[in-house]
């Protein structure tokens, strides 16, 4: 006899049988999973609350204290060893990064470092370098001295106008450069540039000078700024070179070529390079009937119209 079919419902399918109260298929696998990994994990935590405060430890411990700090002072990627012990003593006591002050290497902060460096006055640039575990360098490159500007002391700057120093003994200024008067004591303030246009030109004009006639520049005494903001010239016997507010870049080509006719310059008393195509100049007398006559003349400076 074949057996009874299931029963229907009415909508033709046969009803499943109602699953039993209890725990699904899988489940008790996860729960024994999860107490597993929960007792682990409680055992483990002391394991590595130990090994935290061992790194703690360690990484405050004397073994990353600072013992070595070197510090190179270069100028234009050169060492500079003219300023090296006295810049480096006085970046030494601006950080203060002595050992005995058991400073931790891990926990400095080299932009703190590096502002504190760069107040020191003579320096352009630096750079910090952490070597583990407990040494320091600092690169500091030192701005290069133009000129000495007069003005109630003596201050060294440097071309860009930034004051470097203020001196107390001049034969401890670098040889060679040329003084700057006519500023105002006010507008000179230590570490800073002196932001005069006037003062700009006559680096510039000094700078100039240097590159294309150095035998020229090394007669330069002093660029003196007048109140309209003019620059002259006062050349080492005395005799003056009124450039003006003029492109001093156009008239050192016909300067070049009077000294050329006047090598001598114990002759000259003043020259007057504010005029196109011509230099008003006056000449000493010096007594002698071979030297050019004394008075003011004017000498065409221009080669169209003029040949030495």
């Amino acid at each position: 006899m074949w057996p009874s079919r299931r029963p229907k419902n009415l909508s033709g399918y046969s009803k499943s049988r109602p699953r039993r109260a209890g725990a699904r298929p899988g489940q008790w696998k996860r729960v024994l999973a999860g107490i597993g990994k929960g007792m682990v994990l409680s055992l483990s935590m002391p394991g590595l609350v130990l090994i935290g405060y061992h790194a703690w430890r360690f990484i405050h411990s004397p073994f990353f204290e600072i013992k070595k700090v070197v510090i190179k002072v270069v100028t234009d990627g050169v060492p500079d060893v003219s300023v090296q012990e006295t810049v480096s003593s006085e970046i030494r006591a601006l950080t203060r990064l002595e050992p005995e002050r058991r400073i931790n290497l891990l926990f400095l902060r080299e932009s703190r470092i590096l502002e504190t460096v760069l107040k020191h006055p003579r320096l352009e640039s630096a750079a910090i370098t952490k070597i583990l575990p407990n040494a320091l360098i600092i690169e500091a490159t030192v701005r290069q001295p133009a000129a000495i500007v007069v003005s109630g002391a003596l201050h060294l700057i440097d071309n860009k106008g930034y004051v470097l120093d203020t001196l107390t003994n001049l034969d401890k200024a670098p040889k060679d450069l040329p003084f700057i008067t006519g500023i105002e004591p006010d507008q000179i303030v230590l570490g800073r540039p002196i932001g005069l246009r006037p003062l700009v030109r006559a680096l510039d004009l000094f700078e100039c000078l240097r590159r294309s006639n150095p035998d020229l520049a090394a007669q330069v005494s002093e660029v003196r700024i007048e109140r309209d903001e003019g620059l002259t010239l006062i050349l080492s016997n005395g005799a003056e070179v009124r450039l003006g507010d003029t492109d001093f870049r156009q008239s050192i080509p016909a300067l070049e070529l009077f000294f050329r006719k006047y090598p001598n310059l114990n002759l000259i008393e003043y020259l007057d390079l504010r005029f196109k195509d011509q230099i008003v100049y006056r000449l000493r007398d010096s007594g002698s009937a071979a030297a050019p006559s004394a008075g003011k003349q004017t000498w065409v400076s221009s080669p169209a119209r003029h040949e030495l």
